[in-house]
């Protein structure tokens, strides 16, 4: 007796091992591009030099203690204006008076790319209030305000904020 076979396809042994194959260049290849793309594109320091930043960490503390012993009212705004933003600092210190000769910037980072950071000097309005213009764009952004003397750094303030555009 003979059997006969039905037309047709039928899966081999080589099929199997040609499908699978398939299969796993196919993950392989994509992953090495994607791994090859993150390298290229982000290197994973989020800080120039990231060991001497870390030693100078007691150092912030300590700057952190003084100014809060100075008792300093430091107020901001930042609201958008066109293609950028207007920043708005007011500084009064414990006993209601203005600081006489600071020197105050204000650092904006974008949170995902620094490339985008922007740094401006703010001008002096009036007694204990400073302006600037930014030209940054609309989303998140990490606030730095400081305030020096031609001594040191006597205020800092980090923030986050959600610029809008104005409707």
């Amino acid at each position: 007796m003979t059997t006969a076979r039905a037309p047709g396809f039928t899966l081999t042994g080589k099929h199997v091992l040609a499908y699978l194959l398939l299969f796993f260049g196919t993950v392989f290849s994509v992953n090495f591009y994607m791994a090859s793309s993150a390298i290229r594109t982000f290197s994973g320091l989020e800080a120039d030099k990231p060991y001497q930043e870390g030693l100078r960490y007691d150092d912030e503390i300590n700057a952190a203690r003084e100014q809060a012993k100075r008792g300093w009212k430091v107020d901001a705004s930042v609201r958008a204006k066109g293609d950028g933003a207007i920043i708005d600092v007011t500084q009064k210190d414990a006993s209601g008076l203005v600081t006489p000769g600071l020197n105050v910037t204000a650092l904006f980072m974008h949170p995902a790319d620094r490339r985008r950071d922007v740094k401006v000097a703010l001008a002096k309005v009036d007694a204990g209030r400073y302006q600037a213009v930014a030209p940054i764009g609309f989303g998140q952004w990490d606030v730095t305000i400081e305030a020096r003397d031609d001594k040191a750094l006597l205020f800092r303030s980090v923030s986050r904020i959600d610029l809008e555009p104005v409707k």
